[in-house]
């Protein structure tokens, strides 16, 4: 039985029932309708029985749910979903479990009966989870039951496990990708409708593609290109089947969001690498789906009229470029910060969420819990949802300002863009993390402060809430901190750090914005970071516009790991996708200049370079405060000069003035840039002695040995400054400059 009643689209209560959902009864395509791996509604005294080995899920359904209409087919975030969702979240059901088995005669003279082979199977098998021996336990679970899949599929993941950590395999590795293949078959098999075990055999077959691509670059006598075409074959099918088997799962709330998340991008990786770039973008928007159905707390109800009043806010705003008259450039709006009485949290919605953090805190003793990769030592990280699991009076009060406040404010601030439409579907959560820096810590291990480098976010807006005081406002708060702008380092201003004006305002900027958090120098700084994204249009036929930032973001590190002719074609259909992002070009111009061979004279390695020297001047126009697209455009020149100087290509550079004035501003920039960056403690990591070295390098080959002297007397000054005089590379630079210097006086004594 159960407690609750859901609401309908029609605003009327539906009871909730108890169901079960079957993963053997999905289709074998895959293909199935939400409801129909659906034993149920059950009525209270019904009750389904079914072998232990099934794979199972006790879920709670509304009673209508087989005549529910679904959204359309390729969605994930049916109508079916969101209701069994409501159902769960409004309504604790109740059920009893039965778990039979049956106790046989002995088989010999002693008095102990034979457990049922399932049974023998089984406590062998969680028995293993223990013991180093567990390969042992395995092996002898899966003789004693050879038709029980988990058997197998344990015996596989433990073969990746040790494929992976361990180094030394010599020639066993072979055969254990080998054991591993043949234990995910032998398990998809067997169970043909668990998405897992086509996950894993994906992934054990991509470990044998890896074996035989390095056995290939040893000079092994193998037809490597037809075998990776058949093992990417075999891998597609596999991660598609995952899919599908995993949607059905998602669809009805049967399962998290996160496997189907990652069979989707290890999908689009593999379509990636068999150049099925249209197939890929389909993998990648599902999995861009799957990160607007991640989070728990409210979707935004675009019916619901809002009568409350929202925030006021103002623009934070770059210098403009008198250089540049570009559309692009001319929009100067880099983030709004909350103004005014109304805050986005009021002070005892500020209490409330520190307090659950302090518990959280406590209770982990310290223990990071982010599902984020980057972690810094001083700052401590729990996600939003994981805090409003424990205390539903925190997300009902979440959701509220949700709803309230933070969606109609980033309806009203980013609405009105026309060259980046807001969003079609619902804006949702992304993810959310409660963020404590903590000063003294990272300092205890040898940090400047408690600080998050420069990056980007991932879903389309960012939402950064303060949740302490500064020193500025109270004597117990913090020094330092604030969100560092990349775009403000523009012009003369010192303004590039920006803090919400009191606890409870925020500071809200489109994902793609390059920030960082600069250093917390001393005491606590608290903030809640908000990752927003959109939902599925309603209508099928309406594409989700804003999704076009999110398929650059993806493809972007996808194309990384993929062949150069394959690199290049992916980050066009990035740049494609998301023609207002710097970052691509960017990234396909360190491709082109700093991947290729600088000893091929051919013409096609000289249009790579040109190339190259473009893609980086393009990043340029769409974020002139990069630092490492201005330094990277003035390497990329000293080499296309020393490139066209060895080949017999002068003739097809710029004049020499104008060559030697490009070379100057984009290094030059690139050295202010990154000296505002360091100094609020958010490097970019730029060797700012290189571009010294450089400078003066490509000025003394057109003999203007003042200026290069100048330029040269700033390396080992710079080089002094970061305390790295005694590195290898330090020394080779010095006695670079020390010729160089050398080399200017002795043509300066000649000449007098």
């Amino acid at each position: 039985g159960n407690d609750g009643q859901v609401a309908n689209t029609a605003s009327e209560d539906t009871p909730v029932m108890g169901a079960l959902y079957l993963e053997s009864l999905i289709a074998d395509d895959g293909e199935t309708q939400s409801h129909e791996p659906i034993v149920g509604p059950l009525k209270p005294g019904q009750m389904v029985v079914h072998r232990s080995n099934e794979r199972t899920s006790a879920i709670v359904v509304p009673s209508d749910i087989h005549s529910l209409e679904q959204k359309y087919k390729s969605s994930l975030d049916t109508v079916s979903r969101r209701q069994i969702w409501k159902a769960a979240e409004r309504t604790r059901h109740y059920a009893l479990r039965l778990v039979l088995t049956t106790k046989t005669e002995s088989n010999d003279d002693t008095d102990i009966p034979e457990a049922p082979t399932e049974e023998r199977s089984y406590r062998l098998r969680e028995t293993s989870r223990l013991l180093d021996s567990r390969m042992q336990y395995l092996t002898l679970a899966s003789e004693v039951d050879l038709n029980d899949a988990e058997n197998h599929l344990r015996l596989g993941i433990n073969y990746l496990v040790k494929i992976s950590s361990d180094n030394q395999l010599g020639l066993d590795e072979q055969s254990y990708i080998d054991k591993a293949v043949f234990h995910f078959e032998k398990a998809a098999a067997l169970c043909p409708t668990d998405a897992r075990t086509h996950s894993q055999l994906a992934t054990a077959l991509r470990a044998k593609l890896e074996y035989e691509q390095r056995l290939h670059m040893e000079g092994a006598d193998r037809d490597y290109d037809s075998l990776e075409s058949v093992y990417l074959n075999r891998m597609r099918d596999a991660l598609e089947r995952s899919v599908q088997l995993g949607s059905a799962a998602v669809r009805v709330c049967a399962n998290g969001i996160d496997d189907l998340s990652l069979s989707l991008h290890k999908l689009a990786e593999t379509l990636c690498r068999m150049g099925e770039l249209d197939a890929a973008l389909d993998a990648i928007d599902k999995w861009a789906e799957c990160g607007s159905l991640r989070s728990g707390l409210a979707v935004e109800d675009k019916n619901h009229q809002h009568q409350s009043p929202i925030p006021s806010f103002k623009w934070i705003q770059a210098q403009g470029d008198d250089d540049t008259n570009t559309t692009i450039l001319n929009r100067r709006d880099i983030a709004l910060t909350t103004v005014g009485d109304l805050r986005v949290f009021e002070p005892a919605d500020v209490s409330l969420l520190r307090a659950a953090a302090d518990k959280h805190f406590a209770q982990t003793a310290g223990q990071q819990t982010s599902r984020y990769t980057m972690q810094y030592e001083g700052n401590s990280e729990v996600h939003l949802d994981d805090l409003c699991s424990a205390d539903p009076d925190l997300k009902l009060r979440i959701d509220r300002i949700l709803q309230e406040k933070v969606y109609p404010l980033v309806r009203a601030a980013f609405g009105e863009d026309e060259d980046e439409p807001e969003p079609k579907g619902s804006i949702c959560v992304y993810d959310s993390i409660f963020v404590r820096y903590n000063a003294e810590q990272a300092k205890a291990a040898g940090l400047r402060g408690a600080s998050q480098p420069l990056h980007q976010d991932g879903g389309i807006y960012s939402v950064n809430i303060a949740l302490n005081e500064h020193l500025d406002d109270s004597e117990n708060g913090f020094t330092g901190g604030g969100t560092f702008f990349e775009a403000l380092t523009i012009g003369d201003g010192d303004d590039y750090i920006q803090r919400p004006s009191a606890p409870g305002h925020a500071i809200i900027h489109k994902t793609t914005q390059r920030h960082a958090g600069a250093p917390t120098t001393s005491g606590v700084r608290d903030i809640l970071v908000i990752f927003l994204t959109a939902r599925q249009p309603e209508k099928s036929e309406i594409e989700e516009v804003t999704w076009r930032v999110e398929r650059a973001m993806r493809l972007t590190p996808l194309a990384k790991q993929l062949t150069r002719e394959k690199l290049i074609s992916c980050l066009k259909l990035a740049t494609k996708n998301d023609p207002t992002s710097h970052a691509l070009p960017y990234a396909l111009g360190v491709h082109l200049t700093q991947e290729g061979d600088m000893n091929d004279p051919s013409d096609e390695r000289w249009e790579e370079i040109c190339q190259g020297v473009e893609s980086f001047e393009r990043s340029i126009v769409l974020n002139p405060a990069d630092a490492r697209a201005h330094y990277n455009l003035g390497m990329a020149l000293s080499d296309r000069h020393k490139y066209a100087m060895r080949t017999r290509r002068m003739h097809l550079l710029p004049p020499p003035q104008e060559a030697a004035e490009s070379l100057i501003n984009a290094l030059e920039t690139a050295i202010q840039l990154e000296i505002k960056c360091d100094e609020a403690g958010c490097s970019n990591g730029i060797n700012i002695a290189e571009a010294f070295l450089t400078l003066g390098d490509f000025v003394l080959r057109l003999k203007n040995f003042d200026l290069a002297r100048l330029y040269l007397n700033q390396v080992e000054a710079c080089i002094k400054g970061v305390g790295d005089t005694d590195e290898d590379w330090a020394q080779s630079m010095l006695q670079q400059v020390s010729a160089m210097l050398a080399y200017i006086h002795e043509n300066e004594a000649i000449v007098k």
